[in-house]
């Protein structure tokens, strides 16, 4: 079921590409003024936002040398239910509205400004270990890169409710938008999000309906279906 989180990703996103409508528009300025932290939250991704449409290549993320994991387990709030472990906030249906693929972006790179924020001191949950396919562990994955002059890396984990995947990426065109996929044994493809090109390492994670069991290859595409990058996963 849909969750308040639901809605205020929605009209965020909305905002940052201009297109609320005055009803929204009224919604969303309630929702900022009645919560500091929303506000923010939205304060910070217009910010990310207006660099990304702007160019601006002046900008650096400060880097963590631990796994790629660690870097994006480091950028989770605690009480975050999207935290390793817990059950997703479900996905809003998927409109294929202009500002969509820049706000995965940005909420990517957001992600990746607050790498190294958090002290040796912060909340770590326990991680289950185990072969491919155990609920909750972190499965390393080799991916190869199908386009000269990108390098991307990733992990999955299997959930209950599907498979998570933890992407980093560069080299990838600024501005351009990349779909990832997980393709299962007989073709059906399920796809888990897209991001968008930056001139910065972009950091995410990246959930598909899909049981890792049921998940053969992941490819990370551009607009024109090209693979741009891939992985065979081990079978489960």
């Amino acid at each position: 079921m849909r969750t308040p989180d639901d809605r205020w990703a929605e009209l965020v996103a909305a905002a940052l590409a201009g297109e609320l409508t005055p009803a929204e528009s009224a919604e969303f300025e309630g929702l900022r003024r009645s919560d500091r932290a929303r506000a923010e939250e939205f304060e910070a991704l217009e910010e990310v936002a207006g660099r990304l449409r702007q160019g601006d290549l002046g900008w650096t993320t400060a880097r963590d040398a631990g796994d790629l994991f660690a870097r994006i387990e480091a950028s989770v709030d605690p009480g975050d239910p999207t935290a390793v472990g817990a059950a997703p906030v479900v996905a809003l249906e998927r409109r294929r509205r202009r500002w969509v693929a820049p706000l995965v972006g940005a909420a990517c790179l957001a992600a990746g400004l607050v790498i190294g924020a958090n002290g040796a001191g912060a909340f770590r949950a326990p991680v289950p270990s185990g072969p491919p396919g155990t609920l909750g562990a972190v499965e390393q994955i080799e991916v190869r890169d199908d386009v000269g002059g990108i390098d991307v890396s990733a992990e999955v984990v299997a959930h209950t409710w599907g498979t998570e995947a933890y992407l980093e990426a560069s080299g990838l065109d600024v501005g351009a938008t990349y779909e990832l996929v997980f393709v299962g044994e007989d073709g059906t493809e399920f796809p888990a999000g897209e991001v968008l090109g930056s001139a910065v390492p972009i950091v995410c994670r990246m959930n598909a309906a899909v049981l890792r069991g049921d998940a053969a290859r992941m490819e990370l595409r551009d607009t024109g279906d090209a693979v741009v990058a891939h992985a065979e996963l081990p079978a489960v």
